[in-house]
């Protein structure tokens, strides 16, 4: 458990985080062509969709199980 130095800590460099992921996508809007990253942004939520439908087609949508993958990635 993280004591309240360590949450602070995180949170600042998940803002942080953020906030240069933002500063980069604003970035490459402005450098690319519309179609280009407006396709790319289809192709992305296409398939979170797609992955969606696979998980409710085998019935994979328990949000414990699907907590306990993620974090199992991230741990990695």
């Amino acid at each position: 458990m993280l004591n309240s130095q360590e949450f602070e800590d995180k949170k600042r460099q998940n803002t942080e985080q953020r906030r240069a992921m933002i500063k980069r996508w604003a970035e490459y809007v402005r450098t690319h062509d519309d179609r280009e990253w407006s396709r790319q942004q289809n192709r992305l939520i296409d398939s979170q969709l797609q992955s969606a439908n696979d998980m409710a087609a085998t019935d994979d949508t328990d949000p414990v199980r699907f907590a306990a993958a993620r974090d199992r990635l991230r741990n990695r």
